[in-house]
């Protein structure tokens, strides 16, 4: 009777130990697919964030191209009508509006170049949005100067609700973000500053 009793002993002791190891096994086969669906999420992240930079990058250049072609067309516009104002002959007109026109499209060139290497640039050093923002402050202040002088050359003193929305979104919209822009650059001075004047000699 001891005997029986004894193996049934060491039969609950194996039944136990086997699924002992089978859940010691399991739990380690959960943690290593969590492990590896950790390890997954963790590089889709770390590759989305130095993508995501670059993309910006270019979308934000997309923005300062659209707003340099219609600086182009404002500053046209604005040509003529001080050609206008000046009462230039007629002949005299078409000929220095097809050079304007052409001297505008290779400052619009320019631009397109220029601001995708300041805003590469930018995104090495962690100042894209100060980059955008200097730029696209000074479009549209341009914009604003281009659509509001044509109507004063010509005598209109009076605007519709959607001229003074528009000239309040330039308007506002261009000292706010060279302000950011400004601002951001001496912030930038003063911890450069301070830094060197904490660096040991």
């Amino acid at each position: 009777m001891l005997h029986d009793l004894s193996a049934d002993n060491c039969g609950r002791d194996e039944s136990i130990t086997h699924h002992q190891w089978k859940y010691d096994y399991d739990m380690d086969a959960g943690n290593g697919m969590n492990s590896q669906e950790s390890q997954g999420v963790q590089k889709v992240v770390e590759l989305l964030r130095l993508i995501f930079p670059h993309v910006l990058c270019y979308l934000l250049w997309v923005v300062t191209i659209a707003l340099s072609f219609l600086n182009l067309l404002a500053a046209r516009n604005l040509s003529l009508s001080i050609m206008s104002a000046l009462s230039v002959r007629s002949w005299s007109v078409s000929a220095i509006d097809k050079f304007t026109f052409l001297l505008l499209a290779i400052v619009w060139l320019a631009l397109a170049i220029f601001s995708e290497y300041y805003y590469r640039e930018g995104t090495s050093k962690n100042r894209l949005w100060k980059n955008f923002s200097l730029v696209t402050g000074i479009q549209l202040l341009f914009l604003f100067a281009s659509h509001l002088l044509p109507l004063l050359l010509v005598g209109i003193r009076s605007f519709t609700w959607m001229s003074y929305v528009l000239f309040a979104g330039e308007l506002g919209g261009g000292l706010v973000l060279l302000v950011t822009a400004l601002h951001s650059s001496s912030r930038n001075i003063t911890v450069k500053t301070f830094k060197e004047r904490n660096t040991p000699v």
